[in-house]
């Protein structure tokens, strides 16, 4: 079988959310030095064509929603050699302490706060 596993496609999201992470300037080590854990609510992915080993792929991932509480990342992958969309997968998570229990950023970590708010403003196409 020469098609990528659909299992693969959330290992991809999950890379390039950290990736994302870093660009936009709150990498995790950084949110997890201040006390804020990213945790997962869930998880959702639409495949619109098969990914075929050898392909090289990419994953634009950008912010669609952000309230300071939760935010919602979205991924298209992509296949390079003919830009077609693989999948679309969003994730969705929220901001705690250490402890699990939910924090809003906005009051205890207003700079962090400010990098998810640009990032949300950026529009892609």
């Amino acid at each position: 079988m020469d098609i990528v596993n659909h299992s693969n496609y959330i290992h991809m999201t999950e890379e390039a959310h950290v990736d994302f992470m870093n660009k936009i300037g709150v990498g995790y080590e950084e949110m997890e030095a201040q006390g804020v854990m990213f945790p997962v609510l869930g998880v959702t992915c639409q495949y619109k064509r098969s990914l075929h080993f050898g392909e090289n792929l990419a994953v634009y991932s950008y912010i669609t929603k952000y309230n300071g509480f939760k935010l919602d990342l979205r991924y298209d992958i992509r296949c390079v050699e003919n830009d077609a969309l693989c999948a679309v997968a969003i994730s969705s998570r929220c901001f705690t302490n250490t402890k699990i229990k939910s924090i809003r950023i906005a009051e205890k970590y207003p700079e962090m706060h400010r990098f998810f708010q640009e990032a949300l403003q950026v529009e892609y196409q």
